[in-house]
């Protein structure tokens, strides 16, 4: 974060437009998004598979496990089998994000009932975990639906922390220019 701090808050600035426009290329082509996720959850998985399997050989006779070894080259099966079936890394992926927010949604519910009787917030929770319930159903059994969800996830990420970085190179320039003034009268005084 103090790297972050000490560049050029243009240089800041322009991160963040760049990760806006980003955003919006997520939102528009949330399929593409969920493929290259995908892509890489393969990549990732064959590079931990092998990376086990090197450590494996470089350990000392005593520290090999033959499970491990077992557990990498597994991994980069499983890795390859992921990127020869994209689209059943993507349905996968999905699935587990439908899971995730299908879980949510009952707690929010459950959460949301029992706080109804005290605020009305636990109405909106009610809602919300309704929704919630809805979406994750609807992934289940539409893939395009599923990429949306994770891409707009996603693009909502990308899109708040170009936001963030906008908001703060202009902070920062705002900081330098009180300091550049306070150097400058303490100049001008001795």
């Amino acid at each position: 974060m103090m790297k972050l701090l000490f560049r050029k808050w243009w240089l800041i600035l322009l991160q963040g437009i760049l990760l806006i426009i980003l955003s919006i290329y997520i939102f528009n082509n949330p399929v593409i998004v969920l493929a290259a996720l995908s892509f890489w959850f393969g990549v990732l998985v064959i590079s931990a598979g092998i990376i086990g399997i090197v450590t494996w050989f470089f350990a000392d006779a005593t520290e090999k496990e033959e499970m491990s070894l077992l557990w990498s080259i597994f991994s980069v099966g499983f890795g390859i089998v992921l990127l020869m079936n994209l689209v059943v890394t993507m349905k996968t992926i999905t699935m587990v994000f439908a899971f995730w927010m299908l879980i949510t949604g009952f707690k929010l519910i459950q959460s949301g009932w029992l706080l109804k009787t005290k605020n009305s917030f636990g109405w909106l929770m009610i809602v919300v975990g309704l929704f919630s319930v809805i979406a994750a159903v609807m992934m289940f059994f539409n893939l395009g639906t599923g990429a949306v969800g994770v891409s707009t996830l996603l693009g909502l990420q990308v899109l708040f922390t170009g936001i963030a970085l906008v908001l703060l190179s202009f902070a920062k320039k705002a900081v330098l220019e009180i300091v550049k003034e306070k150097i400058e009268s303490l100049k001008s005084e001795i």
